[in-house]
């Protein structure tokens, strides 16, 4: 039987994140809400909204190079063509612990994680909209 989650997975697939560029990941509202923004082509990007979280939890390892580790820096400060960060995979599936909630599984190269929540949208934004860090030539 089609469900909720097997739509979910269809729009995910459609974005072909595999191997995509992460473009930023962000946490808002103390975790409630969760972006995630890989890129599509020269001018837009997938932004994955996760909405009404009931938990946010990911490791990353932002020192993950040698260079990297030996001469630490924030990875605020890199350029985008510094970014490690590539998306392998995206799994969902129905929560157990909070009903109608939904558990996703991601795994972005050199960060990993579980989100559940209540919502997944999925939309395409030009990258200009985005204010990403890398673009900041203030610093």
């Amino acid at each position: 039987m089609y469900n909720m989650i097997d739509k979910l997975k269809e729009i995910i697939i459609a974005t072909d994140y595999c191997d995509a560029r992460v473009f930023d990941f962000r946490c808002d509202y103390f975790g409630d809400e969760v972006y995630l923004f890989l890129e599509n082509d020269d001018n837009s990007c997938w932004k994955i909204s996760f909405l009404m979280c009931a938990s946010v939890q990911y490791e990353t390892d932002a020192g993950w190079s040698k260079s990297w580790r030996h001469n630490p820096k924030y990875v605020c400060e890199m350029r985008k063509s510094q970014l490690g960060y590539f998306c392998q995979e995206i799994s969902l599936d129905y929560s157990n612990k909070f009903e109608g909630f939904i558990d996703v599984t991601f795994d972005l190269s050199i960060m990993s994680g579980k989100i559940t929540c209540k919502e997944i949208k999925v939309d395409k934004v030009n990258n200009e909209d985005c204010d990403f860090f890398w673009n900041n030539t203030s610093k």
